[in-house]
């Protein structure tokens, strides 16, 4: 809220002594203050906003326009071996990770609970869920 003004009539001499301010360079400024040209001490001068990165389309497209040689590794042609970490198993009911695995039927569960629910399945189901993960068996 606006602070109000007092009744009180100013002499003229003394209004414009009282507008009249000065800043950190001893300069006069008349009239009110405008803060896109004050000093603003809370600012560091010496801040740099960080620098922003790239995404993976923009590299790409900047690779693409760069003829380099071969033997030079890119994004577009990284050769690795493949992993020694062993492959993730995961639920074939739930798609969780599959921490168990049914002797009898030979699928991965995730809990106890899952493991009951397979002790349930007929023979076709078994199949079915082996076959979506391509370890089709013929249980007997």
């Amino acid at each position: 809220m606006a602070p109000k003004r007092s009744n009180q009539k100013k002499s003229s001499s003394g209004s414009k002594q009282k507008n009249l301010e000065y800043d950190d360079h001893e300069e006069i400024i008349s009239g009110p203050l405008n803060l896109a040209i004050a000093k603003k001490p809370f600012k560091n001068p010496k801040y740099s906003s960080p620098k922003k990165s790239k995404n993976l389309k923009q590299v790409l497209a900047l690779e693409k326009a760069q003829e380099l040689a071969l033997d030079i590794p890119t994004y577009q042609n990284i050769e690795c071996p493949p992993s020694v970490l062993p492959q993730k198993k995961y639920c074939d009911i739930t798609g969780l990770d599959a921490k168990y695995t049914d002797p009898k039927t030979s699928l991965r569960y995730h809990n106890a609970e899952i493991y009951q629910f397979i002790r349930t399945l007929g023979v076709p189901n078994v199949q079915t869920y082996l076959a979506s993960r391509n370890a089709a068996v013929v249980l007997k």
